[in-house]
């Protein structure tokens, strides 16, 4: 994201020590007073170059947090890999929607798991919670989106949604390239390399066990449909690229 304003400072560094190395050593016998404003500004622009290269390239994001542009700075992460479920209405149909966020180089593996109250919004009829498993490219912001049908009793209405999650990165973390972590939330057991992680929005049972899950207040729209067709399909996007440059 930088890489021109790092090459500047690290030109700028390079050309400040030359100078500095021309006012302090070879006109060492010099004493003008122009002189020695030159060896005063060489010696600041070689410690304020130094200083923001240093800055740089040890503690600045390497990429833009897009979560923290689009949701806000409330949003959560589980080891590296953050992410904000929301509801919202699309047309007549209300949609949730989980935004994510790699937060390093590496592909990362997820899953993020919803236990709503019984007789809440529904995905397919009988299914409780929601289980979102999903990969992610290093570096992507990206959402996956799934239509819902939200009881009229409800609409309108604020629930609270049990909120775990968790997070596997088969070639290591690698370079971190976002600083802020999000909120942190409950886990539960994944056996990452027992099967193929199979992707998608899944029925699953209620019966998992959910480590000191977070609660999600997650508000329900009003004037969407209250049915489902049985042919909504959950849709992952890649919104940006996680690319470095």
């Amino acid at each position: 994201m930088h890489e021109t304003r790092n090459f500047i400072l690290v030109i700028a560094l390079i050309c400040s020590i030359i100078w500095a190395v021309i006012v302090w050593l070879v006109l060492a016998d010099s004493s003008a007073s122009a002189i020695l404003s030159q060896r005063n500004a060489s010696l600041a622009v070689i410690i304020a170059s130094a200083s923001w290269l240093f800055y740089a390239l040890k503690f600045e994001d390497k990429l833009p947090d897009h979560m923290r542009q689009v949701l806000g700075d409330i949003y959560y992460d589980v080891d590296g890999l953050s992410f904000m479920p929301i509801i919202r209405s699309n047309g007549e149909q209300a949609e949730l929607s989980l935004y994510y966020q790699n937060r390093y180089e590496n592909p990362v593996e997820g899953i993020v798991h919803l236990r709503p109250p019984e007789d809440c919004f529904v995905i397919r009829p009988g299914m409780r919670d929601v289980h979102f498993a999903f990969k992610a490219d290093g570096g992507d912001f990206g959402v996956i989106h799934q239509q819902i049908a939200v009881p009229q009793r409800i609409q309108g209405d604020v629930i609270n949604v049990q909120l775990a999650a968790a997070s596997w990165y088969p070639r290591s973390h690698g370079t971190r390239l976002r600083k802020h972590t999000g909120l942190g939330c409950g886990t539960l057991d994944v056996d990452w390399t027992g099967s193929a992680f199979k992707t998608g929005v899944h029925e699953v049972s209620g019966e998992i066990e959910l480590h000191n899950p977070a609660i999600l207040h997650l508000s329900m729209p009003k004037n969407v449909s209250s049915t489902i067709t049985g042919q909504e399909i959950w849709k992952q996007e890649q919104l940006v690229a996680g690319a470095v440059g």
